[in-house]
């Protein structure tokens, strides 16, 4: 708008000028140099501009989840530390925003990023609500979104459009892995689910209850509640039948929430009545610094193991240890790996990424085989297959605990092991579908090949 209004001011300096000129028959040649330094000033902003790539960086930074919020940006600005802010021989420049996990506001900022920042990247987002409308947002606004933590799968699903790349996960994919794990591997029948009221941990309880179903399982039973609506537990954790023949309590739920449900859990002496499991985030850092050491042996599955032993995730480690001072996160390594997509596309492009056709055709054939993690590859939707690790919270030689993997299941889809087609003629998940009666399934969602299971570090 500024630019705008500049130029129509100058036009009517110009304008002033000729009439002046028309007007007396000896104009000073001296009179028409003001005009003719609006162009240049605009000529000058605007290569100023040429010269850099802007990155909006939007996520929860205070608020129930602003712990992962805060790795995400550690991961964010290890990436970026790393090339010195500069990609192509052009500055990267980051405007943060913080939504405070709040829909509306995240959507005022992503604006804010567009119109008045003029980004050339949307990333961040650490919630499954916030990555889902920032996503909404987006959609015409003809710049890449990288959401780097928030796991809603049907980003890269059913509301993709191309401009989505999201090289990381959805909650579903590790969810399947473990629940079939748990039913064909340990022989599990029944689990009772208590989980947080919104689109993530949604998307984890469809993965867990169709992989669960698929190993054999029979049922899952739900209790939900609003995050971060409770500080106290005790009365649903006393709630939960013991008589019922449950197998164990599935938490699903990330953050503080989290600290406290295990907290409470822990106090109340409920982990000899019944075995506590949790969904990728429940046990994550940097909230596992604030849980007892009575959880030790409590199993979980996620994309990272904190004791993988590769040259890749060694060296990320140790990088991040020496800027950070504390052990990574799966939102840091995440976080590391989406910048990279961002800036090896760049770099393909020598730092013009004003073709967008262009542009998603080079993030799409960037090389993530050197992912810390392990190799990531994407699929049609942008979104990543890559490996995922049963683990087990363990107690370090340092005192902290820390999740050590168990087992490896390589190259996992966002569709599991299911067509996608017929997972995308499924509803999405939400807080009562998928059914938790295993029989009540469809049929054809009960196909699909069954997980290879390799010792950890193979």
């Amino acid at each position: 708008m500024f630019k705008k209004w500049y130029r129509f001011f100058g036009l009517v300096i110009v304008a002033s000028i000729l009439l002046a000129a028309c007007a007396s028959p000896a104009p000073e040649p001296a009179a028409e140099e003001p005009a003719a330094e609006e162009p240049a000033a605009e000529e000058e902003a605007e290569t100023a501009e040429a010269e850099e790539i802007k990155i909006g960086f939007l996520s929860a930074l205070t608020g129930v989840f602003s712990s992962f919020g805060t790795m995400q940006k550690e991961g964010f600005e290890l990436a970026l530390e790393e090339v010195d802010y500069k990609v192509a021989g052009k500055k990267i420049t980051v405007i943060y925003e913080d939504d405070q996990l709040d829909n509306e506001l995240a959507v005022t900022k992503a604006k804010k990023l567009v119109e008045q920042d003029k980004v050339d990247f949307v990333t961040g987002m650490v919630s499954g609500d916030e990555g889902l409308t920032v996503g909404d947002y987006m959609k015409g606004k003809n710049i890449p979104v990288v959401p780097m933590y928030s796991a809603s799968e049907d980003m890269t699903m059913r509301a993709f459009y191309p401009m989505i790349f999201r090289p990381t996960w959805t909650g579903a994919q590790s969810q399947d892995v473990f629940a079939y794990w748990l039913a064909k591997e340990k022989g599990y029948k029944k689990i009772y689910q208590i989980g947080e009221d919104y689109s993530y941990p949604w998307n984890e309880s469809g993965g867990f209850i169709r992989g669960f179903c698929r190993g054999g399982g029979e049922e899952v039973t739900s209790v939900w509640f609003p995050p971060g609506s409770t500080a106290d537990f005790s009365s649903m954790i006393a709630s939960i039948p013991l008589d019922e023949g449950y197998d164990a309590i599935y938490y699903n739920g990330a953050g503080g929430d989290a600290v406290n449900f295990v907290k409470q859990y822990v106090e109340l002496g409920m982990l000899d009545k019944m075995e506590l499991i949790g969904q990728s985030n429940a046990f994550e850092r940097p909230d596992l610094y604030a849980l007892p050491k009575d959880i030790v042996g409590v199993l979980s599955a996620h994309h990272m193991a904190d004791d993988l032993d590769t040259p890749e995730w060694n060296a990320f480690k140790d990088a991040f240890v020496e800027r950070w001072g504390h052990p990574p996160s799966a939102a840091s390594v995440f976080a590391y790996a989406s910048m990279h997509l961002m800036l090896r596309a760049v770099e393909a492009l020598n730092g013009d990424v004003s073709d967008k056709d262009a542009l998603i055709k080079a993030m799409e054939e960037v090389d993530l085989t050197d992912d810390p993690l392990g190799p990531v590859t994407l699929d049609a939707y942008h979104a990543a297959i890559s490996n995922v690790y049963i683990r087990e919270v363990a107690l370090g030689e340092d005192g902290d605990l820390y999740n050590k993997g168990l087992l490896t299941v390589k190259d996992v889809s966002q569709f599991g092991p299911y067509d996608p087609e017929l997972y995308l003629a499924q509803p999405s998940d939400t807080n009562v579908y998928p059914t938790g009666i295993c029989s009540e399934l469809p049929a054809e969602m009960m196909e699909g090949a069954p997980y290879e299971f390799l010792p950890f570090g193979d």
